[in-house]
């Protein structure tokens, strides 16, 4: 697996307070799988900053528990309605294939641009 993004680089990035120091080194090994998920054609020994930037992004948000969390609907509500005495409730989502960017983290789209 090739190390695009170190804890330095994220600190570097974030100040040293972006997640505790137990969590850094998962965090960043986290980051360092998603990025070789997508088969960058870069030389190792000399990552860009931006791909650098990138693995900070996606680091944080690892932090978070978010980097590899599956979501079920796209957070964009379209109509809501409630009842009370009757009890009922609907929610309707806006429609968004399951692979969509739309589904992601701001963090992680501005991630994915950097790339």
């Amino acid at each position: 697996m090739i190390t695009y993004v170190t804890c330095d680089d994220v600190d570097n990035a974030f100040g040293n307070g972006w997640t505790s120091e137990n969590a850094k080194n998962k965090a960043v090994l986290m980051a360092n799988a998603w990025l070789n998920g997508f088969n960058l054609k870069i030389n190792p020994s000399r990552i860009p900053e931006e791909v650098k930037l990138a693995g900070a992004y996606a680091a944080r948000i690892a932090s978070f528990g978010k980097l590899f969390q599956q979501k079920n609907d796209s957070g964009v509500v379209i109509s809501k309605a409630v009842s009370a005495d009757g009890v009922s409730v609907s929610k309707s989502f806006a429609e968004l294939p399951a692979n969509s960017t739309a589904l992601l983290e701001p963090d992680l789209q501005l991630a994915i641009a950097l790339l």
